[in-house]
């Protein structure tokens, strides 16, 4: 028995066997040796991924001040924004990214409707939702463009309903425009006077939109010690009223 036990032992290279073992097992290690000796592991990636969306966002606020907001496809803030919020959920300035263009596109809105331009104002309160629809003050703002329709429209009958004749009413010439230079500002001087002496604000009641802002512009910039407040109301009439605080 013990030369049979033995004789499991024999060959010339049974003294090696310890050491093949020793040897199987550093190549059975080497792979995490490799793992560990990677330049571009766990904390590697994670700083690629950091930098990645870092650029997004730098090229979402580059498109923000550059009002691309939702267009061009491909090219907009908004993609950016969401695409940083994609790989890194809670990032901050992609927040605020989101946040700042839907708080654009709904001051856009509320100027819209101030103009009665309820088609833009209805537009840009789209793509307001279109950028997050979960935003409390599009819920706010959609409250104040109704607020401000129904002021406008009870402004209009108002108005319609009262008689031409007011120190702070004033009717101007269905065919100012035409006129020259020195018959427009005769017609508007009395206006300037009067905001100038009440400091009050102007409603503006005119048929055509650009010419019911320009005449704005004309007595605002006549009125230097105050910035003159107006709103602009599109009426068959050529009126402008003084409204005295």
């Amino acid at each position: 028995m013990f030369l049979s036990a033995c004789s499991t032992l024999s060959g010339p290279n049974w003294w090696h066997s310890e050491h093949q073992e020793n040897q199987n097992g550093a190549h059975r290690q080497a792979p995490s040796q490799q793992t560990q000796d990677n330049p571009l592991g766990s904390l590697g990636q994670q700083q690629v991924t950091d930098q990645m969306t870092a650029d997004l966002v730098k090229m979402g606020q580059i498109a923000l001040a550059e009002n691309r907001l939702l267009r061009p496809d491909g090219d907009n803030a908004n993609l950016y924004f969401q695409v940083a919020l994609g790989r890194d959920p809670g990032n901050y300035d992609a927040t605020l990214g989101i946040a700042a263009i839907v708080e654009r596109y709904l001051a856009w809105a509320v100027n819209a409707a101030k103009r009665q331009d309820l088609v833009s104002a209805r537009r840009y309160l789209a793509s307001a939702k279109q950028v997050n629809p979960r935003d409390p003050l599009i819920t706010e703002v959609e409250q104040q463009i109704q607020q401000i329709q129904v002021q406008s429209k009870r402004l209009k009958l108002t108005a319609e309903a009262q008689p031409m004749a007011s120190e702070n009413l004033f009717n101007l010439s269905d065919n100012l425009f035409q006129l020259g230079e020195e018959k427009i500002l005769a017609q508007i001087q009395p206006i300037i006077e009067r905001v100038g002496l009440t400091k009050g604000s102007l409603e503006i009641y005119w048929p055509n939109d650009k010419e019911g802002r320009l005449l704005y512009q004309i007595i605002n910039s006549r009125t230097p010690d105050f910035r003159v407040r107006a709103m602009t109301f599109q009426s068959s009439r050529h009126v402008i009223e003084v409204k005295v605080n």
